[in-house]
């Protein structure tokens, strides 16, 4: 097997659609960007088939994220594993299925700290949603539901979202800080969607989210200052847990759970997500240096 790297990858040749993070949708949209990415497939018999989905991330090399997609087996992983090879260093972050140790180290990688994520059931409607919630987070669920906060789904409100989403993404020296043209770009794809709290018709808090396998997953994520303390996010991720239960989504992806020794400002974004009764899933993560 040989993998086949791609540039321009017809409609045709998609991944099944809830594979957005694998997708050749997500690949065409970066590509149409002027992001550096690459679209490894190989094929096997019996119809099997896997494609992992690459970004250049500088001097820390490629990297795949949540990947591969299709049918989990060593010699496809070890297929696509010599195509990343030709590109270079290369930080891999594995859907669980997809971790063959022995072939990532064949192939010259060594396991590095794991990505932990935060999986919260959907199912059982609104009272079961609360119930699996930690007191203090359902206690302040409660109080936005009374105090008159509004859900709305409206990829027109993402510059509102982004008046107060850049600043606080500043403000935290984080170095995820999204473009606007980005996230605009990324909600025209039928996948991504913009969640809000609206407080007097007005954004207090948002969630950018995306239908990923059976998960919807929380990205990009503020809460306006004047809106810091009345609950306006727990409020927008209890709405969108349901609304993600409607799909038909199996879990609400609260993207990452911090593992570990961590500094004060961390844990608090831990208890915040953990308050939701999530579960902690593991993606095996590895990497490989230049030479």
């Amino acid at each position: 097997m040989h993998p086949e790297s791609t540039v321009d990858v017809p409609d045709e040749a998609d991944v099944p659609a809830e594979d957005f993070h694998q997708s050749a949708g997500r690949f065409r949209l970066l590509a149409g960007r002027g992001d550096p990415v690459r679209l490894l497939r190989v094929g096997g018999p019996r119809g099997r088939w896997a494609t992992a989905l690459l970004e250049d991330a500088g001097r820390d090399g490629w990297f795949l994220w949540k990947g591969p997609a299709g049918t989990p087996h060593p010699e496809l992983l070890s297929a696509l594993l010599s195509g990343v090879s030709q590109l270079g260093p290369a930080t891999l972050v594995l859907l669980p299925e997809w971790d063959f140790p022995e072939v990532l180290e064949a192939a010259g990688y060594r396991p590095a700290p794991p990505y932990a994520t935060g999986l919260v059931p959907t199912y059982g409607g609104a009272e079961a949603i609360l119930a699996r919630m930690r007191p203090s987070t359902r206690s302040r669920v409660r109080r936005a539901l009374r105090s008159g906060l509004e859900f709305a789904a409206d990829p027109g409100r993402i510059d509102e979202f982004y008046d107060f989403y850049a600043p606080a993404m500043i403000r935290a020296d984080s170095p995820d800080l999204a473009p606007l043209d980005l996230l605009r770009d990324l909600l025209a794809h039928p996948s991504v969607h913009l969640f809000t709290a609206l407080s007097e018709g007005r954004v207090a808090a948002g969630s950018i989210c995306f239908e990923n396998r059976s998960s919807l997953e929380a990205r990009f994520v503020a809460t306006h200052p004047d809106h810091r303390v009345d609950g306006s996010m727990n409020y927008v991720h209890f709405e969108t847990i349901e609304w993600a239960a409607d799909r038909g989504l199996a879990h609400f992806d609260l993207s990452g759970i911090s593992t570990g020794e961590v500094d004060g400002k961390t844990a608090g974004i831990n208890r915040f997500k953990l308050g939701f009764g999530c579960s902690v899933l593991h993606y095996p993560t590895y990497v490989r240096s230049a030479g």
